[in-house]
């Protein structure tokens, strides 16, 4: 059985839902995302082995121990060019890296790469797959800041596809991004990874948005960071509880 069509306003991470939603603005007539795709973008994301454990991202000690910091972003996906304008081998070089192109690493939506989307290897070579390639990957670009010094991923991101509108009821292709980490600091420092400001200096191929990752494709409506206290401490909390 396919998944229902999920209306406007609700969310969902589940493969099928964005092709059943496909009508909705920001995806091309064409109706190309794949049925087995949770994302509108084609692809598997969120792998098990590049997310942070909730232990980690939760406060160790103090007023709040237990608790954790979020970050709650609305984009929307501008597709189009995505499909239309860039082959599959291209859409997998700027969702993942050059190399998982280069190497036929992903197959259909990505199903095959397991709970791991083998993007840390392909870290350290980002700026010479730059030069090489003219184009860098979103993965590859947000990697390169969410390891720390032993190794753990640093944040614990659950993200779904929607088809809200901020301010209206028309059906666009939406993004939320929950972030979950122990410091915003954490999220800060991806985020400026995965913004790729220094790739343009490595060649001018890359630019700002343009074969830098997917940012010609997705744009921040809004975006909130907030404390979450430990559940004991969830209604009503004061600013140091007991």
């Amino acid at each position: 059985m396919s998944p229902p069509s999920t209306p406007a306003g609700a969310g969902s991470s589940a493969p099928g839902c964005p092709a059943n939603n496909q009508d909705a603005e920001g995806v091309p007539d064409s109706k190309p995302v794949p049925e087995a795709s949770p994302l509108f973008m084609g692809f598997e994301a969120g792998f098990r082995g590049n997310q942070a454990s909730e232990d980690y991202v939760s406060f160790e000690d103090g007023p709040f121990a237990g608790g954790t910091t979020k970050v709650i972003a609305n984009l929307r996906q501008r597709l189009d060019d995505w499909y239309e304008e860039q082959s599959f081998e291209e859409r997998v070089m700027e969702m993942f890296s050059p190399s998982h192109a280069e190497q036929d690493l992903v197959e259909g939506v990505g199903s095959n790469l397991g709970s791991d989307s083998g993007i840390d290897q392909f870290v350290d070579d980002i700026e010479t797959e730059a030069l090489d390639h003219g184009r860098v990957g979103h993965a590859q670009k947000a990697a390169r800041a969410n390891r720390d010094a032993d190794g753990n991923v640093r944040l614990l991101r659950r993200h779904f596809e929607s088809t809200d509108d901020i301010g209206s009821d028309q059906k666009v292709a939406s993004l939320h991004f929950p972030s979950l980490q122990r410091n915003i600091s954490a999220f800060e420092e991806v985020r400026r990874a995965m913004n790729g400001t220094d790739m343009p200096a490595v060649t001018p191929a890359v630019r700002q948005r343009v074969n830098n990752g997917i940012l010609e494709y997705i744009f921040v409506r809004r975006r909130g960071y907030f404390l979450v206290p430990p559940r004991r401490h969830r209604s009503l909390p004061t600013p140091r509880p007991e």
